[in-house]
């Protein structure tokens, strides 16, 4: 009885989790105006670069139960971790960092190994055209 080598399996790649809603959470009743310019950057930040990706501003002990990412400042870290369902990927950042943490969390969403996320297609960055009109003379 003859044995054959046994075959060796790789082990699949993962595949990347898929970003729909990231929230920025804060300590209820207590936001800065750093924190709320924060969510604004990075939900400028994921408009401007293309992606499907709603960010959202919410306290730590209301997080939606559908959230893929929960960015809070460092000092909220046990928290976030404490709240958020499990698979959910933490993010920290200060406002002051913000503006390279966010630039990293979008090349992440742009190499899509491990984070990925929709598109928006080239009508949908664009939006409704609005026309305006003199009488019956349109002007642009």
């Amino acid at each position: 009885m003859t044995m054959e080598p046994a075959e060796s399996v790789s082990d699949p790649q993962p595949s990347p989790r898929m970003v729909r809603k990231i929230v920025c959470a804060y300590q209820p009743g207590i936001m800065s105006g750093d924190w709320l310019q924060t969510w604004r950057r990075l939900d400028r930040l994921l408009d401007r670069s293309g992606f499907k990706v709603k960010a959202l501003l919410e306290p730590l002990e209301d997080l939606p139960p559908d959230a893929d990412l929960v960015v809070v400042m460092p000092e909220l870290q046990e928290a976030a971790e404490a709240v958020v369902q499990p698979g959910v990927q933490v993010l920290l950042t200060s406002p002051q960092a913000a503006a390279s943490v966010f630039a990293q969390l979008i090349e992440r969403l742009t190499a899509g190994t491990e984070l990925t996320a929709e598109r928006t297609t080239p009508a949908e960055r664009n939006g409704p055209t609005i026309v305006t009109y003199r009488g019956s003379q349109r002007i642009d």
